[in-house]
């Protein structure tokens, strides 16, 4: 990924952070014919598994990136974070200046092991629906399903686990400014106030925060 060098991020917390609250992310492995397979996936991130993390999620059974990725071949997750127009007025000078974007992104380079057993599958599935039926009055579980049902909707999908080797971060979030228009640009974005401004705005305050 290009990203020059005022836009690298590479502090495994916040790039963890981007994947868990940006967790819907794009899982691409190449073919044998220079192709490139790609599904769009909710993934489970197990933070704490190896020293960059590890990936869990599932795809139809009829879908070919499965055999793809566990076939030993270098898979890549991306997952985007925030992202959002920058205006030229929110500068200091502002005749001088063209619009940008800025945005957060982060790559998981790794590779998947074999496909996952039943009970892998089941606790994968499991986890996946706690994760965003927390705060339910009453969440959804599997054990609410039918059993044959159950089994039936398990035979249909496979699940992945992907060994995170590396993360690539790239935030672009007006680095390359004057300490001015940084906080002139955040400040905008805080009154613009869309929940992916605030998300940056946010990005930009704890990026300048020491660690």
């Amino acid at each position: 990924m290009y990203s020059p060098a005022a836009f690298v991020e590479t502090d495994r917390d916040r790039l963890l952070d981007l994947v868990e609250r940006h967790s819907f992310g794009c899982l691409m492995a190449a073919d044998d014919h220079g192709g490139i397979e790609i599904a769009h996936l909710p993934f489970v991130l197990d933070r704490d598994a190896g020293p960059s993390g590890r990936l869990r999620a599932h795809v139809a059974r009829a879908n070919p990136i499965w055999r793809l990725a566990t076939g030993g071949r270098p898979v890549i997750a991306v997952f985007s974070g925030p992202h959002g127009y920058v205006s030229p007025r929110w500068y200091e000078q502002p005749t001088r200046q063209v619009p940008t974007w800025n945005y957060a992104v982060v790559h998981a380079h790794g590779r998947a092991a074999s496909p996952m057993s039943q009970e892998e599958l089941i606790r994968l599935l499991d986890d996946l629906a706690g994760i965003h039926e927390r705060g339910a009055a009453e969440p959804w579980s599997s054990s609410a399903l039918d059993r044959e049902l159950h089994e039936s909707l398990l035979r249909g999908i496979v699940g992945l686990t992907i060994e995170i080797d590396r993360l690539e971060g790239k935030f672009k979030l007006s680095q390359n400014r004057s300490p001015a228009d940084q906080a002139r640009v955040a400040r905008a974005l805080a009154e613009r106030g869309s929940p992916d401004d605030l998300d940056m705005a946010r990005l930009m305050k704890a990026r300048g925060e020491p660690r």
